[in-house]
């Protein structure tokens, strides 16, 4: 069971489209729906929302189909399944509408929300994330591509460190890696094979919700040209790069991020009150 580590919050399991999924909801005020990455889970949002949560917003943290302590089924493990689960389970908690914030895969997860579900979406931010990867650059496909020859175990120390800054403190990067690791192998190369052709950047100029995209300058995976593409495709979007930081922003550089992300969260809670 994972420790959420949050103040006043209640964590649950749930079950939507046919499997059961785990969240963290915590806060009163403005709904934030956070997103995780590839064999990540709710738990690497802990600081953000503990900290808006003492800033009048409630902060929804989820994981994803097979990830943290959620069910793992045998299928439905497309980007397009992932966002119809945040969005069943949204409903059944009463959420939203939400800024949406997604990181890496869960910022694709956020893409295909919004385009599909504008009316449960308040607002948009995508993190360390990417609009297609027609280069084949995310460090996920080179771990299952590797992972053919030599095992997944092997591929993934082979390119793990790939995800992260020269700095990056051992303890973050020991931190990550335990918790990747915690998800079934199967389940990461599935979700690899599901995603490997994803691209919305013909529809990205379909999104009407206010948008920030938070890259980073040391990511190897999802690199600063794949932020700025994303804020040149969606209208009227904001770019914001973190300078020193590799993929994992809200682990590496957290109050970096959160001098980009409260100011924007604010903004779009001020409008709705408005």
């Amino acid at each position: 069971m994972l420790e959420s580590n949050l103040d006043s919050s209640s964590s649950g399991v749930v079950g939507v489209n046919g499997v059961r999924l785990a969240y963290t909801l915590c806060g009163q005020g403005a709904d934030v729906v956070f997103l995780h990455g590839w064999m990540c889970n709710r738990t690497f949002w802990k600081r953000q929302c503990r900290e808006l949560a003492g800033r009048n917003f409630r902060c929804l943290a989820i994981d994803f189909r097979g990830h943290g302590d959620s069910e793992a089924p045998g299928g439905g493990y497309s980007v397009e399944q992932l966002a119809g689960d945040v969005s069943a389970l949204m409903a059944t908690l009463e959420t939203g509408p939400a800024v949406i914030v997604g990181h890496s895969m869960g910022g694709m997860v956020a893409q295909q929300f919004c385009l599909e579900r504008p009316e449960q979406t308040a607002a948009l931010v995508l993190v360390a994330t990417i609009a297609s990867d027609r280069e084949d650059r995310l460090i996920s496909k080179r771990i299952a591509s590797d992972g053919t020859r030599m095992g997944f175990s092997r591929a993934f120390d082979l390119h793990f460190d790939a995800w992260f800054a020269p700095g990056a403190p051992a303890s973050v990067r020991g931190w990550i890696r335990r918790q990747m690791r915690s998800t079934p192998d199967e389940l990461g190369l599935e979700l690899v094979g599901a995603y490997s052709r994803f691209d919305l950047t013909g529809r990205l100029g379909e999104i009407r919700r206010p948008t920030l995209v938070i890259g980073t300058r040391s990511d190897d995976s999802a690199p600063p040209g794949q932020s700025r593409r994303l804020a040149e495709l969606i209208p009227g979007a904001r770019l914001a790069l973190i300078e020193d930081c590799g993929h994992f922003p809200m682990l590496e550089k957290p109050e970096e991020l959160s001098r980009f992300l409260l100011p924007f969260l604010e903004t779009r809670a001020g409008a709705r009150k408005d």
